[in-house]
């Protein structure tokens, strides 16, 4: 019986000689440089979009001035003005609270200062994880300082 190395189980492998010539060379090389000059082109416009970050989340920038938020409660309304500068947080005063929850609760003020002062230092509005009577309070205070900043974000 004669071996074929050719056979493999009934099947026939015909060996294919590829031929590279210098003008396909050029060809796939000229396809791979306008295929990476293409990623880079979309990836380079795709960045510069206004507002829009190369992983695709839009930053909102805060517009200068002062602006006043207000959220209601059962016992009245919290008023907090927030002071932007150079599209930072300056500032944040509470205009209004009402006077029953400050004498409810008379470690109510720090937890508020505290708020105050970590929004102005992150540049956001801090997550509020406080539990107990405050929590309302606090939560209520951190709607109206969102409110504020929203209207920011709107004036153009």
């Amino acid at each position: 019986m004669k071996s074929d190395t050719n056979k493999m189980g009934g099947i026939v492998i015909k060996p294919k000689i590829i031929v590279i010539t210098k003008k396909n060379l050029m060809i796939y090389a000229a396809l791979l440089l306008v295929l990476i000059a293409g990623l880079v082109l979309l990836f380079t416009l795709r960045s510069n979009e206004a507002g829009m970050a190369a992983s695709g989340y839009t930053y909102l920038k805060y517009n200068d001035g002062t602006f006043v938020g207000t959220e209601k409660t059962e016992l009245g309304a919290i008023k907090a003005e927030v002071t932007v500068k150079n599209q930072r947080i300056k500032s944040i005063k509470l205009l209004e609270l009402p006077a029953a929850y400050m004498s409810e609760n008379p470690k109510l003020k720090d937890e508020i200062s505290d708020l105050i002062y970590s929004t102005i230092k992150n540049q956001e509005v801090a997550q509020v994880s406080t539990e107990g009577s405050s929590a309302y309070v606090i939560n209520k205070v951190v709607k109206a300082v969102n409110h504020a900043l929203n209207q920011s974000m709107l004036k153009e």
